[in-house]
């Protein structure tokens, strides 16, 4: 007959059990603490911090757009006063997308002058079929300053001012945002009137990487006047060499069709890294009247 247990063996079994019962309460609330902390981190903040770095980026868009809004400023000083020398320095967020706590990284950025080949050309011939102007060399070297994002979890972007436009640029699309100092009018009977105000970026070729806030240098240098528009042409082409020729493209179909000019007056041809635009005037009349411009702007980098 066996022994019947005493109490002190029934009390450490009840001990046993509320012991094994709490190991696995614990390991229960901790797998699901582990879940939870997963999901939040594999779910929720990388879209928290896709958005904070998508909100730097449009920081970074004010702050080229002011570059773009300086560099005009710089050109209108200098066509007023052709000897003044003023200089601005245009501050860039190149970093941006952290979250106190939850996520204290920062996305970075490349901030670079005169990294990218563009520039220029325009010819105009009149009714006898004579090339009475050219620019030539004179803008086919016009620089470039660009921001490039390099994000932890939101699509990189650049922004590229060249050519006095500010172009977005996303993957394989681009698309132009600020338009150059380029207008087009159609005149009351009398034909067309194109202005060309060319900007040139000045400096050494200079490239920084940083997540915080780097600054470029501008400093007015001169303005010059490459065609006083004296007698007017039949037929002007503009080249514009880039590696984003559709949206110098598109905006030049824009500008066309803003101004009210039929498609018989003009053409837009893309290649691979050049756009052209073919204005054309009445059949044997030197109707279109151009003005063209350049301003040159140094631009630098503080970089040790």
């Amino acid at each position: 007959m066996k022994p019947k247990p005493s109490r002190s063996d029934i009390d450490t079994f009840h001990r046993s059990d509320s012991a094994i019962s709490a190991v696995i309460s614990a390991v229960l609330v901790l797998g699901l603490i582990v879940t939870a902390t997963t999901m939040y981190q594999v779910r929720y903040v990388p879209a928290w911090k896709g958005d904070a770095e998508c909100s730097h980026l449009a920081d970074v868009y004010e702050d080229m757009a002011n570059l773009k809004s300086q560099i005009d400023m710089l050109s209108a000083v200098i066509a007023a006063n052709p000897g003044s020398q003023v200089s601005v320095s245009v501050p860039i967020k190149m970093g941006g997308g952290d979250i106190p706590v939850i996520g204290p990284g920062r996305s970075s950025g490349t901030l670079s002058v005169n990294d990218n080949g563009c520039g220029m050309w325009i010819d105009a011939n009149n009714a006898t079929g004579m090339l009475p102007y050219s620019s030539d060399v004179s803008l086919t070297g016009l620089g470039s300053i660009s921001y490039r994002s390099c994000n932890n979890y939101y699509l990189n972007q650049m922004f590229e001012y060249e050519n006095g436009a500010l172009i977005l640029v996303q993957e394989d699309r681009s698309l132009m945002k600020l338009a150059p100092a380029i207008t087009l009018q159609q005149l009351d009977g009398t034909g067309i009137s194109m202005a060309v105000s060319a900007i040139e970026i000045t400096g050494d070729k200079r490239s920084i990487g940083s997540n915080a806030v780097e600054e470029i240098r501008l400093t007015s240098d001169s303005r010059v006047l490459l065609f006083s528009g004296d007698h007017p042409f039949s037929y002007v082409e503009i080249t514009v060499f880039t590696e984003y020729p559709d949206a110098w493209a598109q905006y030049f179909n824009r500008t066309a069709n803003g101004a009210g000019l039929n498609s018989s007056d003009y053409a837009v041809a893309v290649g691979g890294t050049s756009v052209k635009f073919l204005l054309a005037g009445g059949a044997g009349v030197d109707d279109i009247h151009l003005r063209v411009r350049k301003s040159t702007i140094d631009a630098r980098l503080d970089v040790i």
